[in-house]
This record gives C-alpha cells, structure tokens and sequence, in this order.
C-alpha cells in the first residue's frame, strides 16, 4: 500500500491521464456528469485539458479546461481526510482578526499543546485522552463561541477553497474519490456541508463540520507546532448515490 502522500499524486495522475486530451463523448457517464456539472455549456466534439495546478502550496490540485475556461478541482481521499494545515499562530492572529475571544484562543492553543505556563501534568503535557477527561468542558465552550456563520464561512474558505494566500486561485469543486469511484462538490454544496453537519463531539474543537487539532503531537516533529483541519463526513458519502447526494447537500436526508 503507497503512502498517503503518495497515493494521492498517483490518484491525481490517474484522474489527469483520464481526462487529458479526451473529446467529452469519448468520456464515460461519469466522468460525462461531472464534466456537464463543470461545464454545462460543454457539447460532444469538445476537446477537454487537465493538469496539474502548477502551485503546490494551493487549495486546488488539478486544473480542467474546455474551451478556454479553466475549473481549479481540489481532489481528496481518505478517512476524515485533512484540509488544512498552517502553523497554530499565524491561525490564532486570523481567527482573532475574525472577532474570536482572547479566552477561546488561549483554550485552543492548550488544546494544540496540552500545557501553558501555568497548567501541566507535573511537569509533561496532558495526553489527548487525560485533556478529554479533565477539560472537555473548555472544548466544548470553544467550540460554541466558533459556531458563528462568519467564523464558519472564513475557515471554510480559508481552509478549503484559497488558503492563507490570497493571490492563488480559489477551489471552484472538490472532488472526493478515484478514478472509478467518487463524487463532486460545488463550492456551494461544500459550504452548505460544513454547516449543515456540524460536529457535536465534546472533545473536540469544531469549525461547523471541520474539525481542528494538532498536525503532530511530538515536540521533536517539524510539524509540532502546524494545526490541521479535517473534515469528516466526506468519507461518510463515498458510497452514496448522486441522487442521495444531492438530497444529503439540499438537506432532505441525513447521513
């Protein structure tokens, strides 16, 4: 079994090898959906490009073109497959510009650290099942000052569609799935996602649906200090019908 990282740049490539250089009626229903949903001006004779998107650092990771208009697809796989990730305090000066409270931030620092100053355990940093026991209440209390739809609708963006760097281009889907297997988001259905299933786990800290917590919790790791973002549910709709999704997104049904 390939790495994560690498798995995801061969999936990538097996999606871009697909698409690359195909007339749109040489596609497979499938591929001919999502490229209409894309798309819908698109017609049979048309001549479809996909590449890489040339910025590694960015939110989109392939880039599909027909007839000179380009669509920026992020592509995920994956159990509650991360989003995001950015060093916890150029996150806290975001968050703070948003209007969190002082009071919130510090909690998540503590979340991201399990220590401050004055509180440890004897010394060492409380694990994430001794800061589930003794602190889920401060979680919790973070987590209902963050449930604001501005707050929400910043990390959302931030998060998922343009990242920390505005001049790169914004995700215009996401993609979550393979080659043969998977399903397509608009950047409304992924706001419409996000908020309509939020997480109510007491031990963590949530954004809506997006999930916060630390990249790594070595204090040798490179990525000790980074926060990540994940996002649960998509792997929850993997196996659903097109038709069920788009009743999930509408909120007709529930997962």
């Amino acid at each position: 079994m390939l790495p994560s990282r690498e798995y995801g740049l061969k999936n990538e490539k097996d999606i871009i090898d697909y698409l690359n250089e195909k007339r749109f009626k040489d596609l497979n229903e499938k591929w001919k959906n999502h490229i209409k949903h894309m798309f819908p001006f698109v017609i049979e004779k048309d001549l479809i490009h996909c590449s890489h998107y040339e910025d590694q650092n960015g939110k989109p990771d392939i880039v599909i073109t027909v007839r000179h208009t380009n669509m920026y697809v992020s592509i995920k796989t994956g159990k509650k497959c991360s989003m995001h990730q950015e060093p916890i305090e150029t996150f806290l000066a975001f968050l703070k510009k948003k209007g969190v409270s002082d009071r919130t931030l510090k909690i998540i620092k503590f979340y991201q650290y399990g220590e401050t100053e004055k509180l440890n355990n004897n010394g060492r940093p409380f694990t994430p099942k001794e800061l589930e026991e003794k602190f889920k209440d401060y979680f919790t209390e973070a987590s209902k000052d963050l449930d604001k739809l501005e707050i929400i609708d910043a990390v959302i963006f931030r998060s998922i569609l343009k990242g920390c760097v505005l001049k790169r281009y914004k995700v215009n889907y996401l993609y979550y799935g393979n080659l043969e297997t998977g399903y397509l988001l608009s950047e409304e259905d992924i706001y419409s996602l996000v908020l309509q299933y939020r997480n109510h786990d007491k031990t963590a800290i949530h954004f809506g649906g997006l999930n916060l917590q630390p990249a790594r919790r070595e204090r040798s790791n490179i990525k000790y200090h980074d926060i990540r973002i994940k996002w649960p549910i998509l792997s929850l709709l993997y196996y659903r019908s097109e038709e069920e999704l788009r009743d999930i997104v509408k909120g007709k049904i529930k997962v």
